[in-house]
């Protein structure tokens, strides 16, 4: 008997495949859309990441409308300096999480090794974690990450940013 194994996903952003854990900071995916400008095309008509990015015509781009152009507004602004180091903390911890429970679920994927995913150490952990996966849920819209995808002439291009793990 013979055993196959399935592609290696590919490596971030490509699709489909899985953010790293230092993809996610407080400027959200609006931030690393504003520094990745060709991706933004991908995100066409998702409102929950901009109200403002259209599918280009021949009218929009007589007019000179380019998704890529479009500055997207961060979902996180004015924060206080106790604010500021509370994010990070919480940011913090997610992403140490996050990388834990990336790292388990990779070598179940390349090796077939049950994963263990990350256990807190305290109730405390574990209610910081909770309040940072909403933190994280508020600047990542997962839903767009994984649905997002970029029409052209000829093909339909899906994202499909994963988070296999839970998180």
């Amino acid at each position: 008997m013979s055993v196959t194994k399935t592609p290696a996903l590919e490596k971030f952003p490509n699709s489909p495949s899985i953010p790293p854990a230092s993809f996610y900071d407080v400027k959200g995916l609006a931030g690393w859309l504003n520094s990745h400008p060709a991706y933004k095309r991908n995100f066409v008509g998702f409102t929950e990441v901009s109200q403002y990015l259209f599918v280009t015509t021949s009218t929009t781009s007589s007019f000179g409308y380019n998704p890529e152009t479009v500055p997207l507004a961060p979902f996180i602004t004015n924060l206080s300096c106790q604010q500021a180091l509370q994010y990070d903390a919480q940011l913090n911890l997610f992403k140490k999480v996050y990388a834990y429970n990336s790292n388990a679920y990779m070598n179940y994927y390349n090796n077939n090794v049950a994963p263990i995913y990350y256990r807190f150490q305290s109730y405390q952990e574990y209610t910081q974690y909770k309040a940072s996966v909403q933190l994280v849920n508020k600047i990542y819209p997962f839903n767009a990450m994984a649905n997002a995808y970029n029409v052209d002439e000829y093909t339909t291009f899906y994202v499909q940013w994963i988070v296999p793990f839970p998180l």
